[in-house]
This record gives structure tokens, C-alpha cells and sequence, in this order.
């Protein structure tokens, strides 16, 4: 993988001066700038400059983080402590209702973000190693197709690696599955 520091130069010169063209070739203003796990913390700190600069600029950003996801749903329910006690029953089950709810949680603040920013800006989808293992992203991004479009950005902040077959596996663990994004790895 290249450098952490070049992609996000990159990745700067993409939100600042291409994100009208970013549907070229994948039909969807998506970018996925992929950085090793034991680089949260330099990730975090290029972000969070990057952020600056934008807002600096004026260019309108909202970031959206995993963090709260997957409990979001049954926390808003007052059930998450039922969640808890079920986890040794229900097993597959249980997961795939997780999943399916994250999914919705996470749309629907993309789709907020999209609204506050009015068609014009950038979305920051960060901390995402917090839906591991119930929620693959690439159900999240297709629902938000031809709902996130130019010359508004969404860039995702993905933790992985590439292994010695040249696949990227997210957390360096599960392989990254198919995503309609511009990859910075």
C-alpha cells in the first residue's frame, strides 16, 4: 500500500478540485481511502487537517461515525439490555437483526448529512471497524446511489490491509467484499 500521507493528498486534490467528475467510470461519488489498522491514529489526525482545510475553504462537511450503529436502534427502544441476554440465544438470528438495523441507522444519518449539506459538500464516513463483524458497508453504499451525488462526496475510511494474494481484507481479517468506490490504497 502507498503511503498514508499520499493518498491523503490525493484524496485532498479529489474533494477540492474533481468531486463534480468522482461518477466517472463508477457512477457514484464514492471514495475509499483504505489506511493499515495500526494507522488509526495518524489517519485520524490527517482527517481531522483535511477537515480543517475544507471547512477553511468553505466547503461544506459532515462527518458520520459507525461508532454508535449497531446499538443506536435498540438503545433509542430502551431494549439494550434485552440485546444483551439474547446474544447467547439467538445467535445468527440475532446478528442478522443487527445487521439489518445498522444498515438502516447508518443510511439514514448519510441521508441526513446529505440533506444538511443541500447538494453541495463532502461526508466523512469514519470509524467503521465499529460495525464489525454484523454489517458489510457495500448494502449502505447501494442504497445510497443516486442519493449522494455530485457535487456532494461521500469518502469512506476504511481500516485494511492487502494480503499476499493482492486482497484487501478489512481489519486485515474479512475479505473487503465489492464496493463501487474510487480506492486510495
Amino acid at each position: 500500500m502507498r503511503p498514508l500521507q499520499e493518498k491523503f493528498e490525493e484524496l485532498e486534490d479529489l474533494l477540492f478540485h474533481h468531486r463534480g467528475t468522482l461518477v466517472q467510470n463508477l457512477g457514484v461519488p464514492f471514495v475509499r481511502l483504505v489506511y493499515r489498522p495500526e494507522e488509526e491514529v495518524e489517519c485520524c489526525r490527517l482527517r481531522e487537517r483535511l477537515a480543517r482545510t475544507l471547512q477553511r475553504d468553505g466547503i461544506l462537511l459532515e462527518t458520520v461515525s459507525c461508532r454508535r450503529a449497531i446499538f443506536a436502534h435498540y438503545e433509542q427502544r430502551g431494549r439494550l439490555d434485552q440485546l444483551f441476554e439474547m446474544e447467547g440465544v439467538e445467535g445468527d438470528r440475532l446478528s442478522a437483526n443487527i445487521a439489518r438495523h445498522a444498515r438502516q441507522e447508518l443510511v439514514h444519518q448519510l441521508l441526513a448529512a446529505t440533506e444538511r449539506l443541500k447538494g453541495d459538500g463532502v461526508i466523512f464516513l469514519v470509524e467503521v471497524a465499529f460495525v464489525y463483524p454484523y454489517l458489510h458497508l457495500g448494502p449502505v453504499l447501494d442504497d445510497c446511489v443516486n442519493r449522494i451525488t455530485p457535487p456532494m462526496a461521500l469518502t469512506l475510511f476504511y481500516p485494511g490491509e492487502v494480503d499476499v494474494d493482492g486482497r484487501l481484507l478489512f481489519l486485515g481479517v474479512r475479505p473487503s467484499g465489492y464496493y463501487r468506490t474510487r480506492d486510495l490504497i
